[in-house]
């Protein structure tokens, strides 16, 4: 990595966490409430993105319009990108379904609680099924949006500054760099990991590892957009707690065995090298 592409990057990393530390703390004293606060720290990146194209004098015009457009004949990967995450998540109930770690039936069992008597446990299957279904829209259309600022930062303009290329040195900086910002929200509020906390960094940091790399390699074939990454991090966003809920473990060990711990990781890693094996040979 060149000098000037190494300050770039720092320059932007350091930028993004400063600002997502801040509304960190401002969120720990209650002063933003919880979907402001997702939405702004998302969002952030997009802000930091700006500012370091601006400061180092690119177009941000032109920078932005490349990582947002998306040319007609490539909305299909758009609206396939999430397919992605539901075959991550097959992979992991194969795997916890192995170690007696997934009951579909606790969710449903959940659902018809949080419903109430007036709710039957059939009427509150179909509304799981109904809910799985949802999430791929929601993953599409509103948690896209929330996605998209995350995106233009780290498959967008950080991923460019690294030459854009799909390779597993580019997946490993982006993913660790993604993870890592992550932290201060794991630490100071318990983001996904209340009890593991500092465990969770490292597990957390290891998941955005794995999802990077569906992502770059959508990005590529994009031309540069980031909109599939997004749909696609909008869908993990949306349908990924299914594992943390689907199932009667104990809570204390959910954080660091399920979806967010180590079968999580596993089932993502068993979906990239698929992925790699494939572009393998279709590359050839």
């Amino acid at each position: 990595m060149g000098g000037l592409i190494f300050f770039r990057a720092a320059a932007f990393y350091i930028t993004s966490c400063l600002i997502a530390l801040l509304l960190d703390i401002l969120s720990l004293y209650g002063l933003l409430q919880p979907i402001l606060w997702g939405f702004m720290r998302m969002w952030s990146v997009a802000l930091s993105t700006t500012l370091c194209l601006a400061i180092f004098k690119d177009n941000v015009y032109v920078k932005m319009r490349r990582f947002m457009s998306l040319p007609k004949p490539l909305f299909k990967l758009y609206l396939m990108a999430p397919l992605t995450v539901y075959a991550a998540l097959g992979i992991y109930i194969a795997l916890a379904s192995l170690l007696r770690l997934f009951d579909f039936s606790a969710y449903i069992d959940l659902v018809a609680e949080a419903a109430g008597s007036s709710v039957t446990r059939g009427q509150a299957e179909t509304l799981v099924y109904a809910q799985i279904a949802i999430a791929y829209l929601t993953a599409i259309t509103l948690n896209m949006v929330f996605a998209l600022g995350e995106e233009i930062g780290w498959r967008g303009y950080l991923y460019e500054l690294l030459g854009s290329k799909p390779t597993v040195t580019t997946t490993l900086i982006i993913g660790s760099l993604w993870g890592l910002w992550h932290s201060s929200a794991i630490v100071l509020l318990g983001y996904n990991y209340q009890v593991n906390r500092f465990i969770g960094i490292f597990l957390f940091t290891t998941l955005t590892i794995l999802f990077t790399y569906p992502q770059i390699l959508a990005t590529s074939k994009a031309g540069g957009s980031v909109l599939p990454a997004s749909s696609l991090h909008g869908a993990i966003n949306s349908i990924w707690g299914l594992t943390l809920v689907a199932t009667r473990a104990p809570s204390e060990i959910r954080e660091t065995l399920l979806g967010l711990g180590f079968i999580g990781v596993a089932a993502w890693a068993i979906l990239d090298a698929a992925l790699y094996m494939l572009k393998l040979k279709f590359h050839k």
